[in-house]
Protein backbone atom coordinates (compact mmCIF):
# COMPACT_ATOMS: atom_id res chain seq x y z
CA UNK A 1 0.00 0.00 0.00
CA UNK A 2 2.77 2.92 0.81
CA UNK A 3 4.29 1.41 -2.35
CA UNK A 4 1.41 1.95 -4.22
CA UNK A 5 1.27 5.62 -2.49
CA UNK A 6 4.88 6.68 -3.87
CA UNK A 7 4.48 5.35 -6.90
CA UNK A 8 1.25 7.31 -7.54
CA UNK A 9 2.94 10.17 -6.56
CA UNK A 10 5.94 9.87 -8.87
CA UNK A 11 3.43 9.25 -11.58
CA UNK A 12 1.68 12.65 -10.58
CA UNK A 13 4.87 14.67 -10.97
CA UNK A 14 5.68 12.94 -13.99
CA UNK A 15 2.79 14.11 -15.56
CA UNK A 16 3.28 18.09 -13.77
CA UNK A 17 6.53 17.79 -15.02
CA UNK A 18 5.52 16.75 -18.51
CA UNK A 19 2.72 19.77 -18.42
CA UNK A 20 5.13 22.67 -17.24
CA UNK A 21 7.77 21.81 -19.89
CA UNK A 22 4.84 22.27 -22.40
CA UNK A 23 3.40 24.83 -21.05
CA UNK A 24 5.92 27.30 -19.68
CA UNK A 25 5.09 30.41 -17.47
CA UNK A 26 5.18 33.11 -19.49
CA UNK A 27 6.02 36.55 -17.44
CA UNK A 28 2.56 37.66 -15.62
CA UNK A 29 0.81 34.56 -16.92
CA UNK A 30 -0.57 33.38 -13.70
CA UNK A 31 -4.34 32.97 -11.87
CA UNK A 32 -5.80 32.83 -8.65
CA UNK A 33 -8.56 29.31 -8.52
CA UNK A 34 -10.77 28.89 -5.82
CA UNK A 35 -12.63 25.32 -5.33
CA UNK A 36 -14.85 23.74 -2.79
CA UNK A 37 -14.18 19.89 -1.94
CA UNK A 38 -15.07 17.19 0.27
CA UNK A 39 -12.62 15.03 3.28
CA UNK A 40 -11.50 13.15 -0.52
CA UNK A 41 -11.07 16.02 -2.73
CA UNK A 42 -14.72 15.37 -4.31
CA UNK A 43 -15.63 18.33 -6.37
CA UNK A 44 -19.15 16.79 -8.10
CA UNK A 45 -20.51 14.03 -8.66
CA UNK A 46 -23.42 12.94 -11.72
CA UNK A 47 -21.97 16.30 -13.14
CA UNK A 48 -23.72 17.94 -10.17
CA UNK A 49 -21.92 19.96 -7.04
CA UNK A 50 -21.41 18.14 -3.97
CA UNK A 51 -23.13 21.03 -2.11
CA UNK A 52 -23.47 24.63 -1.59
CA UNK A 53 -23.62 27.53 1.30
CA UNK A 54 -24.44 31.30 1.33
CA UNK A 55 -22.03 32.09 3.88
CA UNK A 56 -18.95 30.39 1.68
CA UNK A 57 -20.19 32.26 -1.84
CA UNK A 58 -20.01 35.35 0.64
CA UNK A 59 -16.55 34.79 1.50
CA UNK A 60 -15.45 34.20 -1.84
CA UNK A 61 -17.10 37.44 -2.82
CA UNK A 62 -14.98 39.12 -0.04
CA UNK A 63 -11.59 37.41 -1.32
CA UNK A 64 -12.77 39.43 -5.40
CA UNK A 65 -9.83 42.54 -4.60
CA UNK A 66 -9.38 44.70 -7.85
CA UNK A 67 -10.19 42.06 -10.48
CA UNK A 68 -13.51 39.83 -11.35
CA UNK A 69 -14.78 36.76 -10.30
CA UNK A 70 -14.54 34.03 -13.70
CA UNK A 71 -16.86 31.01 -13.52
CA UNK A 72 -18.59 28.65 -15.53
CA UNK A 73 -22.38 29.58 -16.36
CA UNK A 74 -23.01 26.46 -14.37
CA UNK A 75 -21.80 28.44 -11.37
CA UNK A 76 -23.37 31.69 -12.11
CA UNK A 77 -26.65 31.11 -9.67
CA UNK A 78 -24.80 30.30 -6.73
CA UNK A 79 -23.57 34.46 -7.17
CA UNK A 80 -27.07 35.46 -8.33
CA UNK A 81 -27.50 37.96 -5.31
CA UNK A 82 -23.99 38.86 -4.58
CA UNK A 83 -22.40 42.65 -5.95
CA UNK A 84 -19.56 41.58 -7.62
CA UNK A 85 -18.18 41.73 -11.20
CA UNK A 86 -18.70 38.29 -12.50
CA UNK A 87 -17.41 37.06 -16.06
CA UNK A 88 -18.91 33.66 -17.48
CA UNK A 89 -17.05 31.58 -19.61
CA UNK A 90 -16.16 28.06 -20.20
CA UNK A 91 -12.79 28.40 -20.97
CA UNK A 92 -11.80 30.61 -18.18
CA UNK A 93 -9.06 29.10 -17.28
CA UNK A 94 -7.49 29.90 -20.51
CA UNK A 95 -8.63 33.38 -20.18
CA UNK A 96 -7.58 34.66 -16.45
CA UNK A 97 -5.67 37.70 -15.78
CA UNK A 98 -3.48 37.54 -12.35
CA UNK A 99 -6.10 40.13 -10.59
CA UNK A 100 -8.88 37.36 -11.52
CA UNK A 101 -10.19 34.64 -9.01
CA UNK A 102 -11.77 31.57 -10.96
CA UNK A 103 -14.44 29.99 -9.39
CA UNK A 104 -13.98 26.28 -10.04
CA UNK A 105 -16.63 23.26 -9.80
CA UNK A 106 -16.34 21.59 -13.24
CA UNK A 107 -12.93 21.54 -14.32
CA UNK A 108 -9.79 19.31 -14.44
CA UNK A 109 -6.80 21.90 -13.35
CA UNK A 110 -4.01 19.87 -13.62
CA UNK A 111 -3.30 21.33 -17.37
CA UNK A 112 -3.11 24.89 -15.82
CA UNK A 113 -0.97 23.84 -12.47
CA UNK A 114 1.87 25.68 -13.82
CA UNK A 115 -0.38 28.49 -14.10
CA UNK A 116 -1.34 28.80 -10.43
CA UNK A 117 -0.03 31.13 -8.46
CA UNK A 118 -2.97 31.12 -5.70
CA UNK A 119 -5.16 28.55 -4.36
CA UNK A 120 -8.10 28.52 -1.81
CA UNK A 121 -9.14 25.56 -1.11
CA UNK A 122 -12.89 25.58 0.78
CA UNK A 123 -13.69 22.04 2.99
CA UNK A 124 -17.06 20.69 3.34
CA UNK A 125 -15.32 18.79 6.30
CA UNK A 126 -17.78 16.13 4.93
CA UNK A 127 -17.67 13.07 2.88
CA UNK A 128 -19.68 13.41 -0.73
CA UNK A 129 -20.26 10.56 -3.13
CA UNK A 130 -18.20 11.83 -5.80
CA UNK A 131 -16.84 11.07 -9.52
CA UNK A 132 -14.86 14.28 -10.18
CA UNK A 133 -11.94 14.89 -7.80
CA UNK A 134 -9.22 17.83 -7.29
CA UNK A 135 -6.40 16.52 -9.67
CA UNK A 136 -3.72 18.34 -8.12
CA UNK A 137 -1.80 18.26 -5.36
CA UNK A 138 -0.92 21.89 -3.65
CA UNK A 139 2.35 20.48 -2.08
CA UNK A 140 3.37 18.58 -5.24
CA UNK A 141 3.06 21.54 -7.05
CA UNK A 142 5.49 23.92 -4.51
CA UNK A 143 3.01 25.68 -2.65
CA UNK A 144 3.18 27.04 0.86
CA UNK A 145 -0.09 26.80 2.86
CA UNK A 146 -0.32 30.74 3.92
CA UNK A 147 -3.43 30.55 6.13
CA UNK A 148 -6.36 28.35 7.57
CA UNK A 149 -9.23 29.62 8.43
CA UNK A 150 -12.82 27.81 10.16
CA UNK A 151 -16.32 29.18 9.98
CA UNK A 152 -19.45 27.92 10.51
CA UNK A 153 -21.53 27.98 7.06
CA UNK A 154 -25.26 28.40 6.52
CA UNK A 155 -26.01 24.62 5.98
CA UNK A 156 -22.47 23.19 7.15
CA UNK A 157 -21.33 23.20 10.92
CA UNK A 158 -17.89 23.86 10.20
CA UNK A 159 -16.15 24.66 7.10
CA UNK A 160 -12.35 25.09 6.56
CA UNK A 161 -10.87 27.76 4.30
CA UNK A 162 -7.30 26.87 3.07
CA UNK A 163 -4.93 29.67 0.95
CA UNK A 164 -1.88 28.34 -0.78
CA UNK A 165 0.60 30.46 -2.55
CA UNK A 166 3.69 29.63 -4.84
Amino acid sequence: CNFLRKLKKLCYLQVLMCYNRENERKGNDYMKVIVCVDDNNGMMFNNRRQSRDRILIEDVVKSVVGGNLLMAPYSEPLFKDSNVDICLSESLLDEAAPEDLCFIEDKALLPYSDRIDELIIYRWNRTYPADMHLDIDPAALSMKLVSTTEFAGSSHEKITKELYKR
